[in-house]
């Protein structure tokens, strides 16, 4: 009978011994769990941080670019402007010499038919006032006749040097209404094509490796008690057996004490 009693405690015994370990696997295992979860919960915070700060200084260089070539386009647009105006300037001062130029040839031109108008007529009054006769009437007729066509050649060539003048005052002017042209096409196509400004980065962003949850560590069930229950039924007909039913030669005092 003492066999069977000491067999018992002993199963006993190594049932709570066997809880009592499982129980602090399982605390230890939740230890390390929660460990572990502090770490990847530190290592997703700096990631995220890193991230953020990474954007947010990428937003910051992006505005500074883009505000100092908007600057940059608004002094270019302004010397685009001042050149329009100093080329309007250069064209009206040039197209106003070329007219003055040929003004002046037409008035030495019309001074010059006034003289020989002039001329035309002394020799009118000179051949008018010559002797009578017959023989005088022919050289009259002759010299007028002669100044007549003096006076025709040189108003025929006068006229044809106007004319020349004429066409080379209107080359001249197209040749400055291209240069005109030319300046502000030169003046346009420095700011023909604005700036491109640059945008943030859009899309799904930089993938995080977001923290998974801890680790879910079960307390003491079933499969526990059941397995310290087998282990304690296992040692305590262990103990049966081989004390051979004297179990104080075989068992601690302090595992049973006899009466």
């Amino acid at each position: 009978m003492a066999a069977i009693i000491g067999g018992a405690i002993v199963g006993v015994s190594t049932i709570g011994s066997s809880l009592f370990g499982a129980s602090a696997a399982k605390d230890a295992a939740r230890r390390q769990a929660a460990q572990r979860k502090a770490e990847q919960d530190r290592a997703f915070a700096n990631q995220a941080a890193q991230t953020a700060y990474a954007a947010e200084f990428s937003n910051q260089m992006i505005d500074q670019y883009n505000k100092r070539t908007t600057e940059e386009y608004d002094i270019r647009i302004g010397q685009y402007k001042e050149q329009l105006r100093l080329n309007n300037q250069a064209a009206v001062g040039a197209f106003a010499a070329e007219q003055v130029r040929l003004n002046e040839q037409f008035a030495k031109a019309a001074f010059d038919r006034q003289s020989m108008l002039k001329e035309l007529y002394r020799a009118q009054g000179v051949a008018a006032a010559s002797g009578s006769g017959r023989a005088s009437k022919s050289a009259k007729r002759a010299a007028l006749l002669n100044t007549l066509g003096e006076f025709g050649r040189a108003n025929q060539m006068l006229n044809r040097n106007l004319m020349s003048a004429r066409r080379a005052s209107k080359s001249r002017m197209d040749s400055l209404a291209g240069k005109h042209y030319q300046g502000d096409l030169s003046a346009w196509s420095k700011i023909a094509i604005a700036p491109r400004m640059m945008t943030p980065k859009t899309g799904a962003g930089p993938n995080l490796a977001s923290p998974v949850a801890a680790m879910s560590v079960p307390g003491i069930g079933f499969g526990d008690i059941a397995a310290a229950t087998l282990s304690g039924i296992s040692a305590g007909v262990g103990a049966y057996v081989t004390g051979g039913g004297d179990f104080n030669a075989q068992t601690p005092q302090s595992a049973f004490v006899r009466r």
